[in-house]
């Protein structure tokens, strides 16, 4: 494209107003001008600009390479702009959130980038309306709708609210498509053309390319964030010199492993060359022992490296490490929802080097009127815990209790299985947790 579009122009037109409305209030309210002084301030740290720097170096680059095997031209600057700052960009401002799960991002992030959602929003940008259309009624409606379909989620209200914001979007999606579909009889020659095709590929190649980028500059601010705390570990500079290259050298893009390393360092000081050789060794014979996939006998408890993928299905994979003395624990949580204070879904394994000898899921619910609404994913969780961890299931009586919320012991292959609900009246709104636990009997 040449130039922007009618729904460009009117989205810039409103962050330009949104902007300037900012800077007029921050005129006449001194705390506001703080703030954003001291925004303004934080983005221009050096660390910042460097990484902008990087991350710019590394686009160019990229984009020199598709443009010398013509895949990239001069028609896609613009597209390669906005990929650029909220996609390239965006992702630095979120690096605390990736760092977290970097596993299901990167993998996410491919997902999205050759799924259907990809088409969708191709459809809906492909062709636009008259600028005044665009400026006073759709961008507006459609942030407005997004946002509130975002925000509300907690009461029946909201959730009616919620299901009307998403039946007015896919009622407007519709008229798009349709609006596409029409325009593809009048003039098929403008979607069957190597330019639509550079507008629907090169976003998609760009994020293609910089997910190699990204994941060594996750695993550069690793390997910073480790040096930088050393010093508080390490009393002998010397021994921290010589840590630094041998940290790289043993564990090289291996960032959990570098963290089971740290943690174990931090129980146990480094004092001289033999206990910090003696570190490295034990890591790695430990990384081995977990993931030899051998059968544990089950009186003994479960194979930790089999134990923290029982739940890989539902996307939580817990990292087993040393804890203080011989106990040694893993956990995991997911959100179940967006919220600032989300429900959430988290799987306990604990026991010692050799073996995990109990393995527990919970369910907390922040609003107790949620109950039916992840009652039936916690189930199916417990199941899948149950199935991987002794080959069974829950029975009718188990899954009546659970659904009655009513507390039960059994056993199942001499191990002693608990279902435990606790409500909690002390928050505004009554929450509760539901636990299920695995473990040898006492």
């Amino acid at each position: 494209m040449d130039q922007f579009n009618t729904r460009e122009l009117a989205s810039i037109t409103w962050v330009a107003i949104l902007i300037i409305a900012l800077i007029f209030y921050s005129v006449k309210n001194a705390q506001l001008r703080y703030s954003l002084i001291a925004v303004i301030k934080a983005f221009f740290q050096i660390k910042i600009i460097t990484s902008i720097l990087l991350i710019t170096t590394y686009v160019l680059l990229s984009v020199f390479i598709l443009y010398q095997i013509q895949i990239w031209d001069f028609s896609q600057l613009k597209n390669t702009l906005f990929w650029y700052v909220f996609f390239a960009i965006g992702t630095m401002f979120s690096l605390n959130t990736i760092k977290e799960d970097s596993h299901n991002f990167f993998i996410q992030t491919i997902k999205s980038s050759v799924n259907l959602s990809i088409f969708l929003q191709f459809i809906i940008n492909f062709h636009t309306f008259n600028f005044l259309l665009e400026l006073i009624l759709l961008i507006p409606l459609i942030t407005l709708l997004s946002i509130i379909s975002a925000v509300t989620n907690q009461t029946k209200d909201q959730i009616l609210v919620k299901k009307l914001c998403y039946f007015l979007l896919a009622f407007m999606f519709l008229l798009f498509f349709i609006h596409f579909i029409i325009q593809i009889f009048k003039a098929p020659s403008t979607f069957i053309s190597y330019q639509a095709l550079q507008d629907f590929f090169i976003p998609i190649i760009l994020t293609m390319l910089y997910l190699p980028f990204l994941w060594f500059f996750l695993l550069y601010i690793k390997y910073e964030e480790i040096f930088v705390r050393l010093q508080l570990h390490i009393k002998d500079k010397k021994i921290i010199t010589l840590t630094k290259f041998l940290v790289i050298i043993n564990f090289r893009t291996q960032k959990d492993l570098i963290d089971e390393w740290f943690d174990y360092i931090k129980i146990h000081k480094i004092e001289n060359y033999i206990q910090l050789l003696k570190s490295f060794s034990l890591i790695k014979h430990r990384n081995l022992k977990r993931k030899k996939l051998i059968d544990t006998p089950l009186g003994n408890g479960w194979n930790i490296y089999k134990a923290e993928n029982y739940l890989r299905n539902f996307k939580i994979q817990v990292k087993y490490r040393y804890v203080y003395d011989e106990t040694w624990s893993g956990t995991k949580s997911i959100a179940l929802e967006d919220d600032f204070n989300p429900s959430t879904l988290t799987y306990y394994i604990q026991g010692n080097e050799d073996a995990v000898k109990q393995l527990k899921i919970k369910l907390f619910l922040y609003d107790i009127s949620l109950i039916p609404k992840y009652l039936s994913i916690y189930i199916e969780a417990m199941d899948c815990l149950l199935r991987n961890s002794l080959q069974g299931n829950l029975n009718h009586d188990h899954i009546d209790n659970i659904y009655n919320l009513e507390n039960f012991s059994d056993t199942l292959h001499d191990k002693l299985l608990e279902f435990q609900y606790e409500k909690f009246t002390h928050s505004v709104k009554p929450a509760c947790e539901l636990s299920f636990c695995i473990k040898n009997p006492t």
